[in-house]
């Protein structure tokens, strides 16, 4: 078997990360609940603007109550977020496995959250800068700067087909870690995205009742 330090490098590799880490995704449970953690911590810093709602302004007391109640907010949140999400896939997943008669691991849900929480690192640096740059985007026109012309046509371009990366890095963890069929992982990806669409809409409902309880 190829060593981990001998795979070739890929141009995919930027977008869709090493074959290495997919590969050394586990299925502990400490790993798991980190990314319970980082979806939901991304989930609601990218939900409103922070910043502007003076979230994490008054007195230490209040300033440290708020921190604590936004870090279980995103840990409940990610967890809904990521559970909801990737286990009916990963579900589907094994059935086609079965079906097939492929090898598909029996903790393949373990391994595809935490897929699912790395490929939000995609969305971290648009996501920012679209949020919290301090740019009226919606004022953006000829005679606003050149650099910020430039910059929100990058982000134009970019966020329609980020969803789409994000398809594709799981679409990576699926071939590097079962033996499922190319036609198989193709059905997969076309449900997870149509999955994705309708478990979104909750997500955000989620948010929103995640954020109210933190300005309130």
């Amino acid at each position: 078997m190829e060593k981990i330090s001998q795979i070739p490098a890929s141009p995919m590799d930027f977008f869709l990360f090493p074959v290495w880490l997919h590969r050394r995704i586990s299925i502990r449970l400490p790993g798991l609940l980190v990314a319970f953690l980082f979806v939901g911590c991304f989930d609601l810093l990218f939900y409103e603007n922070l910043a502007e709602q003076s979230v994490f302004s008054g007195s230490p007391g209040r300033v440290f109550f708020r921190i604590v109640l936004f870090l279980i907010l995103s840990f409940v949140v990610g967890a809904i977020d990521v559970i909801f999400t990737i286990c009916p896939l990963a579900d589907f997943l094994q059935m086609i496995g079965r079906r097939s008669e492929k090898y598909v691991h029996k903790r393949i849900s373990v391994i595809l959250m935490k897929s699912y929480a790395i490929s939000h690192v995609l969305f971290i640096i648009p996501y920012a800068v679209a949020l919290y740059s301090g740019v009226d985007w919606t004022q953006v026109g000829p005679v606003s700067a050149q650099q910020i012309r430039m910059l929100y046509a990058a982000l134009a371009t970019l966020m329609p087909i980020l969803p789409f990366i994000q398809l594709g890095v799981l679409y990576r963890t699926i071939s590097i870690r079962t033996r499922i069929q190319p036609f198989g992982k193709l059905i997969l990806i076309c449900a997870a995205y149509f999955w994705m669409q309708l478990s979104g809409s909750v997500v955000v409902f989620v948010e929103g009742l995640a954020y109210s309880l933190l300005l309130g």
